[in-house]
């Protein structure tokens, strides 16, 4: 899941405060087997890569590894946005892809292409 991540230059690439390069320790946390490590890490990445809805090369830069994150659907017990937690069935369990994916009624705001 995480394979390429240590080639990035995060240190080249910012956030909201300056270098990136703390950036894999956070994206590694988001794995983390603890919860509350979990969920530490995606109020970090919220604060840093997507501050404010902010977006920076830093923010492009974590998309792979995020995709990495939910394919392995590691994050399944992060609480979301509105409350509850995500889906455990494989789908979306990061709460940053499911707020794109459901509606704040948990209805899937999902539109088809086209």
């Amino acid at each position: 899941m995480f394979t390429g991540i240590d080639e990035v230059d995060w240190a080249s690439l910012r956030h909201a405060y300056g270098s990136a390069e703390d950036v894999p320790a956070l994206l590694r946390a988001l794995a983390s087997a603890d919860r509350a490590e979990r969920e530490v890490a995606l109020d970090g990445m919220y604060g840093s890569v997507h501050h404010q809805g902010n977006v920076y090369d830093s923010t492009f830069a974590c998309v792979p590894f995020l995709f990495g994150c939910v394919q392995e659907s590691l994050l399944a017990q992060v609480s979301l946005p509105w409350g509850g937690t995500a889906p455990s069935h494989g789908h979306l369990p990061c709460p940053a892809f499911a707020a794109l994916h459901f509606d704040h009624g948990g209805r899937s705001a999902r539109r088809s292409p086209g």
